[in-house]
């Protein structure tokens, strides 16, 4: 049996699109130790989510870019309010792209090519993905929430820049150090 809607929460492993009995696309939702499909696609339930506490997932993946000054496959923050971040494994316009919500990842491992990943809830995948790709995927989706987090709580545009001036790079010396002293004592 499908639901009609979903909207995505804490508890949410991840999402996949799957099509059902009649062809549609549809998403194929994992919470906790179920899994049920949902009568919405993917992408119109992250859009859904978005929109019922007022954003959108253009503005969000739009964001995103920004904040992470990167152009594809980024992840989105799908809930600001509840700290809800998912990344997808491939592009997301793919009916096979899976989004995860790295909260709920407990550990990762080679497989060849591929990576097996551990879930919150006691099972596990293999995914078509190299180890150090997924785990940078992980990473850029906790670099998302933090960074929007800490931005969130002290907006500062005046410093907004997409990269820091030369006088505050922290560069390696010949030595083989990195110039910390320009930082100063505490």
């Amino acid at each position: 049996m499908e639901q009609k809607n979903y909207f995505v929460e804490k508890k949410m492993i991840l999402m996949l699109g799957e099509y059902n009995r009649f062809g549609k696309l549809c998403a194929r939702v994992m919470a906790g130790t179920s899994a049920f499909l949902v009568d919405r696609a993917p992408l119109q339930v992250l859009d859904d989510t978005l929109t019922y506490i007022g954003f959108d997932l253009k503005g969000a993946t739009t964001g995103a870019k920004v904040v992470l000054d990167r152009k594809a496959k980024c992840p989105i923050i799908v809930n600001p309010y509840l700290g809800i971040c998912l990344f997808p494994t491939k592009s997301p316009k793919k009916a096979d792209c899976i989004w995860f919500n790295p909260e709920h990842i407990e550990k990762t491992t080679a497989m060849g090519n591929k990576t097996i990943v551990e879930l919150s809830n006691g099972y596990t995948m293999i995914i078509e993905s190299k180890l150090a790709a997924f785990n940078d995927k992980i990473e850029k989706a906790r670099q998302l929430i933090h960074l929007s987090t800490k931005r969130g709580k002290q907006p500062d545009t005046s410093s907004y820049e997409h990269t820091p001036p030369i006088d505050h790079q922290l560069t390696k010396e010949k030595s083989g150090k990195y110039n910390f002293d320009t930082l100063g004592n505490l």
